[in-house]
């Protein structure tokens, strides 16, 4: 199938029919992304900027099949020809789950804790652009609290991971 660059991603996009508002939403991510994988890349940091902006661009097509946390398994499904993708759309999900969480919600028991740089960079960007505007950390925290409740593990995870993004770019 080859490499999945921006317009094919976007069509894959258009292919699912993908609402639109989850489209601008995909677009605003990925810039966000791109923009976060530079920041890092110049402080001397090895990251796939391609990689990161189409995983990013793609990271909820699975939306067109579910709006429910199940979205990221029909979004493997979908990009099960591009494995790379499809890893990123797996663990974008909070900033990850455990096996266990996994087990609660519903989904697979396994991980789906990001592995790699670039798989952090997408779920990092996807919890800072709520729609299709930026959100601090601290409304993205207060909307997962009213989602999870407060104490959730994801929540500890989400700031950590917010701390390591702030740490590899500055």
């Amino acid at each position: 199938m080859g490499e999945l660059t921006v317009e094919k991603a976007k069509q894959l996009l258009r292919l699912n029919n993908v609402q639109e508002n989850v489209f601008v939403h995909c677009l605003k991510v990925s810039q966000y992304a791109k923009e976060i994988a530079k920041k890092i890349k110049d402080n001397g940091h090895e990251v796939d900027l391609d990689f990161v902006e189409t995983a990013a661009l793609t990271h909820d097509i699975g939306r067109s099949k579910t709006n429910d946390i199940k979205h990221a398994i029909a979004g493997c499904e979908i990009l099960k020809d591009h494995p790379r993708h499809a890893r990123a759309c797996r663990h974008h999900i909070g900033a990850g789950l455990t096996k266990e969480e996994a087990k609660q919600l519903g989904l697979p028991a396994e991980d789906y804790l990001p592995q790699t740089l670039e798989e952090e960079i997408v779920a990092y960007a996807d919890k800072l652009v709520d729609g299709d505007k930026r959100i601090s950390i601290h409304e993205s925290i207060k909307k997962f609290e009213k989602r999870l409740g407060k104490g959730h593990p994801a929540l500890a995870r989400i700031v950590k991971l917010h701390m390591r993004m702030q740490e590899l770019m500055h």
